[in-house]
């Protein structure tokens, strides 16, 4: 993508009051640290790491600038994301907490685990076996669950949810092809870009909230300190650090991570900045760099993918993945696609994973997915028990 950028288009008054009111199944929509993006239009594009600068050149070429796009990446390493030709896009601030009009159609249906609670605490005892000095380091296991539906989501109404019920996440909805919506509240930011500057916010490292504010507040500086969960979150800083370090100058990797807290988990946060050395870098470019980190695969890649691809019980699609948006200057962002749904109009299916490290506890980490699912199930209106 060139760097100069088509002047964007002023955001109503409308878009101002009420984002949501200018959604449709079929856009994308994501309101996030970068503020709020709506993109519509009719034309799709498959693109992996590989070849995605070809195929846009291509696609465009004689086109005075490239379009402003936006997608999803799914999680297999290699495999192709899906992606929209933005021909309109509204531009606003990160959204307000909309009020809630009613319950969204179809929700509150249960989800039912794909498997049972053993088949999770069966494969976390597997993992542990794997870890060696020269092999393994970290794998992320996540868990399923799925429901048919006996009317189709009304997913502005899940969206609005969302937003209320997580007003720091990155709440977005993305096209999926089939009729298909990405629809999640992530608290995770893979990149964002802005002109020349460069920022990863990865999260690994997590322990559930509680509702005892003593006791979560004592739960969140265990955590701070806790030797394990400081190596799993090394792991990935280095990894970020790392791929940043390759197209950044001045890169900045904070000593140690803080403390965030989301409606269901604390997590520890470092924040990786620095300025690209070529402006040609789009945050695309950036997305198919870093994707995917060990905070949701493991380390190494090919390692963790292989042992994920054994022992979860289904397919991850665009779960751990990345959702976001890249416009005609290359600016954009990314978030990693987590605590989200695959909606279509017949069924939903959710995901939730852990890291595993050595020293990892089964009970613990089963406990860990559950309150990780709290985020989405209760934007579906589904009561955990």
């Amino acid at each position: 993508m060139t760097a100069q950028a088509a002047e964007t288009p002023r955001p109503t008054a409308a878009w101002l009051r009420d984002p949501l009111a200018e959604y449709r199944q079929g856009d994308f929509l994501m309101s996030g640290t970068s503020g709020s993006v709506l993109g519509r239009g009719s034309r799709t594009l498959r693109m992996d790491a590989a070849n995605h600068r070809e195929i846009l050149a291509g696609h465009f070429a004689g086109s005075p600038q490239l379009p402003a796009i936006a997608g999803v990446l799914p999680f297999q390493p290699g495999h192709s994301g899906e992606f929209l030709i933005m021909d309109s896009t509204l531009r606003g601030p990160r959204m307000a907490r909309p009020a809630i009009r009613r319950q969204p159609a179809g929700a509150g249906t249960p989800l039912a685990p794909l498997a049972a609670d053993n088949h999770y605490t069966d494969a976390v005892a597997a993992a542990l076996k794997k870890f060696a000095p020269a092999g393994l380091q970290k794998v992320v296991l996540a868990r399923s669950r799925s429901a048919a539906l006996q009317e189709p989501l009304d997913i502005t109404e899940l969206l609005a949810r969302l937003i209320r019920q997580n007003p720091a996440a990155c709440v977005f909805a993305a096209p999926l092809p089939g009729e298909r919506t990405l629809v999640g509240a992530s608290p995770e930011l893979l990149i964002r870009r802005s002109g020349t500057l460069a920022l990863s916010n990865p999260l690994a490292g997590s322990v559930p909230r509680c509702a005892d504010p003593v006791v979560d507040a004592a739960n969140a500086q265990s955590l701070l300190h806790s030797a394990k969960d400081l190596y799993e979150h090394a792991i990935v800083v280095d990894m970020v650090a790392g791929v940043m370090g390759g197209l950044c100058s001045g890169l900045v990797v904070p000593a140690g991570p803080e403390l965030v807290r989301t409606d269901s988990m604390w997590h520890l946060s470092t924040k990786v900045h620095g300025r690209l050395r070529d402006p040609e870098t789009t945050s695309l470019d950036l997305a198919f760099a870093l994707h995917p980190t060990p905070a949701v695969c493991g380390w190494p890649t090919q390692m963790a993918c292989e042992l994920i691809a054994e022992l979860e019980e289904t397919s991850r699609g665009f779960y751990a993945g990345a959702v976001g948006w890249t416009d005609a200057a290359g600016d954009g962002e990314w978030a990693v696609s987590i605590r989200c749904a695959e909606v279509s109009n017949d069924d939903v299916r959710v995901h939730a994973g852990a890291g595993i490290v050595p020293g990892s506890d089964p009970e613990l980490e089963l406990a860990e997915t559950e309150a990780k699912f709290r985020t989405i199930l209760a934007g579906l209106g589904v009561n955990q028990g």
